[in-house]
């Protein structure tokens, strides 16, 4: 028997809302699904900021109202890294808790990246690999050996965090470039395989899948998914190089980005750059699934995530 599911994902830079018809053992269907951005990560270091929290409440009520005047789904709420790391959460947590009856599962690092992963080899073919989730808070790393998960890490790289707290200019500043790449070296040069070790690596997460989007513009040919698309390392480093030079209000125009992701999106494609250049990564496969798909994939073969 079919069951639905009010699932919202509270991301770091966006919430997620999905209605989801689940079918047992077999699969889910989304009946509905909006992404409000929200910005949850963009404040202070470990804080919410109130604005965010604001916004985040009112689009989870209003979802959680709309579907529940529908039918009466369960409900299945996650929240990432700028939930987990923020020392006023219960701002947030403890009011969806009591107004809405909604119990928020903060997963941690390791958990986000299981998911992730999980949900890139269910819908990608490879047994061997490093998989790379990129999001606003962080960037987990997780190693694939013939099918199998064997080690996970999270770092706090993601692309809003990283925004906030490298980039006092617009564009920045070479010096504010280096400082980035410099804490990423720090942050995963002990904990990225190298490619030299027959390694492939996956992308996860907003910033690769604008990247993708922005690399499709420029094929002049239709393609109908980004899933599974190949980036080569110099592709990611063109793009890069465009966006460098350009103040937010500009980026704007470059086809393939989005408007909500014009601040963010420099950030984001160093840290992918740099990761591909200290592992001896060549080239990165893209997945347009992720941690949200991974849950649901659990949800509905009854597996522990």
């Amino acid at each position: 028997m079919s069951e639905l599911l009010a699932f919202i994902d509270l991301g770091s830079n966006a919430v997620r809302c999905l209605l989801v018809r689940i079918t047992p053992r077999v699969g889910f269907e989304v009946l509905r699904q909006e992404r409000v951005q929200t910005r949850l990560g963009g404040g202070q270091a470990g804080t919410l900021p109130q604005a965010a929290v604001k916004d985040t409440l009112a689009t989870v009520r209003r979802f959680l109202r709309e579907v529940r005047g529908e039918s009466q789904p369960r409900v299945l709420a996650v929240a990432t890294a700028a939930v987990r790391d923020a020392v006023n959460r219960e701002d947030l947590l403890a009011t969806l808790r009591r107004d809405e009856g909604a119990e928020v599962r903060v997963l941690s690092g390791v958990e986000e990246a299981h998911l992730g992963t999980f949900a890139a080899l269910r819908s990608l073919s490879f047994r061997n690999g490093v998989v790379i989730d990129l999001g606003g808070g962080s960037l987990q790393i997780t190693q694939v050996r013939e099918g199998d998960i064997s080690s996970t890490a999270s770092a706090p790289l993601g692309a809003v965090r990283t925004t906030q707290r490298f980039f006092g200019s617009d564009p920045p500043k070479k010096q504010e470039l280096l400082a980035l790449r410099e804490e990423i070296g720090k942050q995963i040069s002990s904990i990225l395989p190298s490619a030299s070790e027959g390694q492939e690596i996956i992308g996860l997460g907003g910033t690769v899948r604008t990247l993708a989007s922005m690399h499709l513009t420029t094929l002049g040919e239709p393609r109908p998914s980004r899933q599974g698309l190949r980036l080569q390392w110099s592709d990611i480093t063109r793009m890069r190089e465009r966006l460098e030079g350009l103040p937010t209000r500009d980026r704007r125009w470059v086809p393939g980005l989005k408007d909500e992701r014009a601040d963010i999106i420099l950030a984001g494609a160093v840290v992918v750059e740099e990761v591909m250049a200290l592992g001896s990564y060549k080239t990165l496969t893209v997945c347009k699934d992720g941690v949200r798909h991974g849950l649901l994939l659990y949800e509905t073969f009854n597996e522990s995530a």
